[in-house]
């Protein structure tokens, strides 16, 4: 709700239990005619109050855009290097031509002894 409608939202509900009061003084009172303002009082006290509790359902039932925003900064955890791979078995010089994927995994095919393995990545822990 916005400032005018809490505002407006608190009077009217100040006003319905101003009648409640008036009306439970007038029907105490005694006196046909004070009996029936009293009724007439508690009347609007409720139909206020239904009106009250209806305007607050239809306000929760109606979706609340909220925005937000999350600011993620990310940077290496060092210097970056280069590494150069090298064949397990004869320790040859690997290049980037040598390197295949096959089914989402890398494998490797060394041109000098012909070898075939597939690259693990090492965990960081």
């Amino acid at each position: 709700m916005n400032e005018m409608n809490r505002i407006a939202y608190v009077l009217v509900l100040i006003l319905a239990i101003f009648l409640i009061l008036m009306g439970g003084i007038f029907m105490i009172a005694s006196g046909i005619e004070n009996i029936v303002t009293g009724v007439a009082m508690l009347g609007v006290a409720a139909i206020l109050f239904f009106f009250l509790y209806r305007s607050e359902r239809i306000e929760a039932s109606r979706p609340r855009l909220i925005s937000q925003t999350f600011n993620v900064k990310m940077g290496g955890s060092g210097q970056l290097e280069q590494k150069r791979l090298t064949c397990r078995s004869c320790g040859a010089p690997l290049e980037d031509k040598d390197l295949k994927v096959v089914q989402g995994g890398v494998v490797v095919t060394c041109p000098y002894c012909g070898s075939v393995y597939a690259l693990e990545e090492a965990p960081k822990w």
